[in-house]
């Protein structure tokens, strides 16, 4: 099998060892296998987890492989709070989260890390870019990292999140926290929305 010719009946650029078995080849799933390890080992294809591939030529969005790492998900937590510049610190990982259980992805491409989070609260996101509305981010972000957060001014001082909250909208944001169901989660996001209003 040519590359060329799978190029052309392969239409995903980030693919499965399943979906290449069944495009039609006459070769047999072992065959195929071992094709994809070659192209692979020369630097055709790009092996982002076991049984995953992208094409090395291919520069696609983040969304496309983090929706083929593991599905469903949105990006969220610290790195959406980056991109906004609510939280200060640079982000090294692309932060997600899921409804299904927690897991982590080394790649060419980052390391994606996934967290596991109730069905009810997978709301607040962008369908096509799988990017958090930055409201839907930082309560996600308060509801995972509860244990660590301190509903006090001297600790959001410290924090320095407040640096964007006027951009923020804390309307929304009580909105989404009323699909946790955590009375924490409440007491948190209301002594960071009174330390904000006041700084």
């Amino acid at each position: 099998m040519k590359l060329k010719d799978f190029k052309k009946k392969m239409v995903k650029k980030v693919f499965t060892a399943t979906e290449a078995h069944i495009l039609g080849f006459t070769e047999s799933p072992a065959i195929i296998n071992l094709q994809l390890h070659q192209w692979k080992k020369s630097g055709d294809l790009i092996g982002l987890k076991r049984g995953l591939y992208m094409f090395s030529d291919y520069r696609p969005q983040k969304a496309a492989i983090a929706k083929e790492l593991y599905s469903p998900c949105y990006f969220s937590l610290e790195y959406v709070l980056s991109l906004y510049g609510i939280i200060p610190e640079a982000v090294f990982a692309y932060t997600l989260v899921t409804p299904k259980t927690t897991r982590h992805f080394k790649t060419s491409e980052g390391v994606f890390s996934y967290r596991k989070i109730k069905r009810e609260a997978f709301v607040g996101f962008d369908q096509e870019t799988l990017m958090a509305e930055k409201e839907k981010a930082l309560v996600d972000y308060f509801y995972m990292n509860s244990a660590k957060l301190q509903p006090n001014d001297v600790f959001w001082e410290e924090s320095r999140l407040e640096a964007k909250a006027t951009e923020i909208n804390f309307k929304r944001v009580f909105m989404y926290a009323k699909l946790f169901s955590s009375k924490k989660l409440n007491i948190l996001l209301t002594s960071f929305y009174n330390y904000a209003k006041s700084h």
